[in-house]
């Protein structure tokens, strides 16, 4: 919307420069018949309503100018209460229009019979010239409007960019920096009012040249006027094919480290209490745990596949001093063996092919002050294990293709559920990173071993798995429970936990009956009593030692030897890798 106070001082100055013309009284109302501007007898009523302005009343309804030559006898002016006897000897009004509407008039008024003569002698000129003053002051209406306008966008943008958490950097094509936000400003220490190049700020010549020949630039750029990377994305801006700058979007290390913390903790904060277990095994676990939690020393989680080696390292992070920083899991077994070292590590710009520009911060970097979880270590890489073990000594880090290693704080806790002696015997893991990694061994039960724990921890997953499916408590019967118990769990606690929650969906009542649960888990008939575990190296042990105890009768090693189905030399280097204890002296 238009309106003529917004423009007060242009719109004087144009009553003012016709009055010096024209030489007579000028006033202009708006589209409200407010007294806009005015000249003589008129300006000091600049700002009043004119209650009795029929004639202008007139204009802004019709959108033609008119000529009074008679005011007080014309027709318009016979509702006035000062008809027939005006003070006015002649009269001219003349419409303002924006877009073809109506916005104002400009009143020429003559007090006397010299200016009345001036305003009849001359009727077309003088309709001219208030038409072009008309469009003069429309045009400034247009423009000021238009400026407000812009100045309202440039606002919100603004406004926009200071409430985001990176800091944002406009550039033109002569690379001045023409617009920050607050961010930027903290970030890159932007000096107040002050106009800066871009090279002022940053070391920018990759950036502007991927710019220029790209379109865009993702990567780290190193600041001039603050220590440290800043991760840097650059945009073009483009008009009808023309570049005319770029858009810097820039994020602060801590702010990346932050993000990361937020993604990988907050979300998921585990303490011990969500460790859910009351056999001996695992308070005696728990204990152990919360106390060494208090440290920085390296931990080694040994225990089978689902035992929930990933829930103690989160809740031993989050039990410690590191707690507020960063808990980056890796599953070492789950990477392509050409990633892992990058993942971890990171890389320079142009490290290899393929490299992203501004290279790469890797995991270990990312958790400083924090802890980085290396689940699956039994399956990394012995070249990998090499670069590990030299982190865990030294405490720094070597980007690949960089020449300088970078000083970090992390806890490492790994975990596996390999037996990682027997991997160090056949020479597929470091010894001298077995030992490193060993500092403090934690070993989780297999649930075979605790099954004593079941029944809490079924009826835990069935609350869980009912509130997850919006369905009312699900019970489990006393003869589901012992099936339970009578099954081995070769999967451990995550197989428990899917069984609970095949049951939970697939039961039609709010009970699990022992004929809800899966048939294999109704069907399997229970171990022996002397089979403890599904450990292959567990078992090949019980194997040579019972062969030995039955033919110890004979004390012949020989006889031994053909039970098992292996020679003499075999079993006597298995007897040392077990370090089985003989009962007896064999021949």
């Amino acid at each position: 919307m238009y309106y003529l106070r917004d423009i007060q001082n242009t719109v004087q100055q144009t009553a003012e420069a016709i009055a010096e013309v024209l030489k007579i009284e000028v006033e202009i109302a708006d589209q409200d018949m407010v007294r806009v501007a005015g000249t003589g007898k008129c300006h000091s009523r600049c700002g009043q309503v004119m209650d009795e302005g029929f004639v202008y009343r007139h204009v802004l309804t019709t959108g033609e100018a008119i000529i009074i030559q008679n005011p007080g006898d014309h027709e318009l002016c016979l509702p006035c209460c000062h008809h027939g006897h005006c003070s006015e000897n002649a009269e001219v009004a003349s419409p303002i229009k924006v877009e073809g509407k109506t916005i104002g008039v400009i009143g020429l008024i003559s007090f006397d019979a010299e200016q009345a003569k001036r305003l009849l002698d001359n009727k077309e000129s003088l309709l001219r010239y208030l038409e072009k003053m008309s469009e003069l002051i429309a045009g400034k209406l247009v423009e000021n409007y238009q400026s407000r306008q812009q100045e309202v966008l440039t606002n919100q943008l603004i406004t926009v960019l200071n409430l985001l958490n990176d800091g944002i950097l406009v550039v033109d094509e002569q690379k001045m920096i023409t617009n920050y936000n607050k961010v930027a400003k903290k970030i890159l220490a932007i000096p107040d009012k002050q106009k800066l190049l871009l090279k002022d700020l940053l070391d920018s010549d990759n950036l502007w040249k991927a710019v220029a020949q790209n379109g865009n630039f993702s990567g780290q750029v190193s600041g001039k006027r603050t220590l440290g990377k800043l991760f840097c994305d650059a945009f073009a801006i483009n008009t009808q094919g023309k570049p005319e700058g770029a858009v810097i979007v820039l994020k602060d290390v801590q702010q990346v480290k932050k993000i990361v913390k937020d993604a990988t903790v907050s979300g998921i904060e585990t303490d011990f209490s969500q460790i859910l277990g009351d056999s001996r095994r695992m308070l005696e676990l728990r204990e152990v745990a919360y106390r060494v939690a208090q440290s920085s020393s390296t931990l080694l989680i040994q225990g089978e596949s689902g035992t929930g080696k990933e829930l103690f390292a989160r809740a031993i992070h989050q039990s410690s001093k590191r707690k507020n920083h960063a808990f980056i899991a890796i599953n070492c077994g789950a990477i392509p063996e050409n990633l892992l070292e990058s993942e971890l590590f990171g890389y320079e710009e142009g490290a290899f092919t393929g490299a992203q520009r501004g290279g790469k911060l890797g995991k270990f970097e990312l958790a400083h002050l924090g802890t980085v979880f290396l689940d699956e270590i039994g399956d990394m890489p012995l070249h990998l294990q090499v670069k590990l073990l030299r982190v865990l000594q030294e405490r720094r880090v070597e980007r690949i293709g960089s020449t300088r290693s970078i000083p970090i704080d992390v806890r490492v806790i790994a975990a596996t559920h390999r037996d990682l002696e027997q991997l160090v015997a056949t020479g597929e893991f470091r010894e001298d990173l077995y030992y490193r990694l060993h500092v403090i061994p934690l070993s989780i039960p297999p649930l075979r071993e605790r099954k004593e724990d079941i029944p809490l921890l079924a009826r835990s997953f069935a609350d869980y798995y009912s509130r997850l499916i919006a369905k009312e408590n699900v019970a489990i019967t006393p003869e589901a429970i012992q099936v339970l118990m009578n099954y081995t769990w070769p999967g451990n606690v995550r197989e428990l936990g899917n069984v609970i929650e095949y049951s939970v969906t697939m039961t039609t009542g709010n009970t699990i009956t022992a004929d809800t649960l899966p048939r294999r888990i109704r069907t399997q008939a229970p171990l022996p009593a002397r089979v403890q575990s599904l450990n292959l190296a567990e078992l090949e042990r019980d194997a040579i030692a019972k062969a030995l105890e039955i033919a110890s009768s004979t004390g012949n090693k020989d006889e031994a030897a053909k039970m098992l189905g292996i020679g003499r030399a075999t079993l006597y280097r298995k007897i040392k890798e077990y370090k089985i204890a003989e009962k007896r002296t064999f021949s």
